[in-house]
């Protein structure tokens, strides 16, 4: 469940540019346009519950914070406009309807999740091939409505997809049965730099590791080196295929396909097909590369204690930095760890450890230098020093 993407458009671009080329600018009063109900909400036969996020178009009437992402605030912490005090409910094929409750009014969320309604519907619960209603009404009055029917798959499995891939060989391959009802299916492969995304009507999935992300902001890879991927294969109905592939405006959200009575948005379903985390690897070749063990080692579960580091992409020209990418291991764990990112230019290194293998979620910045097997650096945040040497 994404907000509205803010996105350039080639036409406006030109039609700015003919108006700076004009001798004389004339000014032209845009009409304000009226708030409207936006709603985001999926059924997921994997999920404990089910979310709707109820919110307002961007109309500039509102002065919107600028502030980070928290994903206990989703809406409020993305700019977004929430819509508090709803009534949100969840009606099945059998007329009964479950209320949700917003995540703002539970004490345990110290007042966060502004607009965010979870409808205590378990996934167990949900009846493939049935079909679902939604109904909000806010506290102005206003009445929204949609309605979707979960796909029924002939079979579903979970971490199927599970295993090892070394990007410079394997090639991922990944089949899968039929779903009556579906719309399409979708392949999501979460990496640091954002998800990858696709829609298919096939029922298989073949790539090599040279698979770029068109959704990243610098065309990165989609298999990094060091990291644990989770992929998702569903089936989505035509609410879910139809509003993810079309584009919006980012204020009005006009241009999408939205069957939201009422309101704009998507009230859709998904459901997993297959599912899995893979361990993405590489050749090992460079001085660089390698695994490299703290000197001396500790317990300390805040400490990392092993490096296990990569090129994820040599220099795109002789001045420029080698990409690096690995993991990290805490203590003397030989599971609990996250990502690293990083550059390498001549002998001095710079490694960005990541929480919860995001890019943009750095936990410290080790900042070293390579002199054969020994690595040593300081950490900007901790201010210590430590020393790797090479392990075999």
């Amino acid at each position: 469940m994404s907000r509205f993407a803010s996105r350039s458009r080639t036409a406006l671009a030109v039609f700015l540019v003919a108006l700076l080329g004009a001798c004389e600018l004339a000014t032209v009063n845009i009409p304000k346009t009226t708030p409207t109900v936006v709603v985001h909400g999926v059924l997921n036969p994997s999920a404990p519950n089910q979310v709707i996020l109820v919110e307002r178009t961007l109309t500039g009437t509102v002065n919107v914070p600028d502030t980070s992402f928290d994903a206990s605030d989703p809406i409020i912490s993305a700019g977004g406009i929430a819509i508090s005090n709803a009534t949100v409910e969840i009606i099945d094929s059998s007329g009964r309807a479950t209320r949700g409750v917003e995540d703002r009014t539970v004490p345990a969320n110290n007042g966060k999740g502004a607009g965010v309604y979870r409808v205590p519907i378990s996934g167990a619960a949900l009846v493939l091939g049935a079909r679902y209603q939604l109904h909000i009404h806010t506290a102005e009055g206003e009445d929204v409505t949609a309605s979707t029917r979960l796909p029924k798959p002939s079979i579903r499995i979970g971490g199927g997809l599970t295993r090892t891939f070394n990007r410079d060989h394997d090639v991922f391959a990944a089949q899968w049965g039929t779903a009556p009802i579906a719309r399409a299916y979708t392949v999501r492969i979460e990496s640091p730099f954002g998800p990858f995304f696709l829609f298919t009507d096939s029922l298989s999935f073949r790539t090599t590791g040279d698979l770029r992300n068109l959704f990243s902001s610098d065309l990165q890879r989609v298999f990094i080196p060091g990291f644990r991927q989770d992929i998702l294969i569903a089936a989505v109905d035509s609410n879910f295929y139809d509003y993810y592939r079309t584009n919006n405006d980012p204020f009005t959200g006009s241009g999408i396909i939205s069957r939201v009575t009422g309101g704009l948005g998507m009230f859709g379903a998904l459901v997993s097909l297959n599912s899995g985390t893979v361990t993405v690897t590489a050749d090992q070749t460079e001085p660089i590369e390698g695994r490299f063990r703290l000197s001396p080692t500790t317990t300390d579960v805040t400490v990392p204690t092993q490096f296990t580091l990569y090129v994820e992409s040599p220099p795109a020209k002789a001045d420029a930095p080698a990409a690096i990418s690995g993991r990290y291991q805490l203590g003397n764990s030989s599971t609990r760890g996250d990502g690293i990112i990083g550059q390498l230019r001549g002998p001095d290194v710079t490694l960005a450890i990541l929480g919860n293998q995001l890019a943009g979620d750095t936990v410290d910045v080790f900042i070293g230098e390579l002199a054969g097997d020994t690595l040593r650096g300081t950490y900007q945040k901790r201010g210590t020093t430590a020393l790797f040497l090479r392990a075999p």
